[in-house]
């Protein structure tokens, strides 16, 4: 019996099992709202927004023949994806998530150039920073969605089913039924 929880287990079971009880005993994950958390929800939904549309921007770059994008995108997409899982850690979920990060989407458009710059740099010094606090698999979490959407973003669109797809030959007919 103790040799069988002592054999080794299939690491992804291992990721959920460990991130599952990391959300079940973090005091984060529980209580309302106040106006800090909703503070850093924001700021969070900031910083997503912004390193997403970098992401976006290097991913049109890449689309019009520009190589070596994927790594920088990675990074960028690894900083964004930081800041969700923080913000779920602590209590975020979806129906507010998405109407902030919307909110923080309409804000960005209204800032300047210069402030866009700073508002990524600053960013992407505190995403580094959430990053390297995380543990084990809250980076591996990190790091295995962040190649995923990068992975689908650089991935080539599909032809169009009536385009891609050969016509098929009609069926033959089966012929005359054999007599019995």
């Amino acid at each position: 019996m103790l040799m069988n929880l002592l054999a080794p287990r299939p690491l992804p079971a291992l990721l959920v099992l460990g991130l599952s009880l990391c959300l079940a005993f973090s005091a984060e994950a529980t209580g309302a709202v106040d106006s800090a958390q909703l503070a850093y929800f924001q700021r969070a939904s900031s910083c997503t927004a912004v390193l997403k549309g970098q992401v976006v921007a290097l991913q049109t770059r890449s689309q019009k023949g520009e190589a070596g994008l994927r790594a920088e995108m990675l990074r960028l997409a690894e900083l964004s994806f930081t800041f969700v899982g923080r913000a779920y850690l602590r209590g975020l979920r979806k129906p507010q998530a998405d109407q902030l990060l919307e909110a923080a989407d309409q804000q960005l458009r209204d800032l300047s150039p210069e402030a866009l710059r700073k508002l990524s740099a600053d960013c992407q010094a505190q995403g580094s920073q959430l990053l390297q606090d995380a543990n084990f698999l809250e980076r591996a979490l990190v790091k295995n969605r962040a190649a995923a959407r990068v992975d689908k973003l650089l991935a080539p669109e599909p032809a169009p089913e009536s385009a891609s797809a050969p016509t098929p030959a009609p069926k033959p007919s089966p012929g005359p039924k054999p007599k019995t």
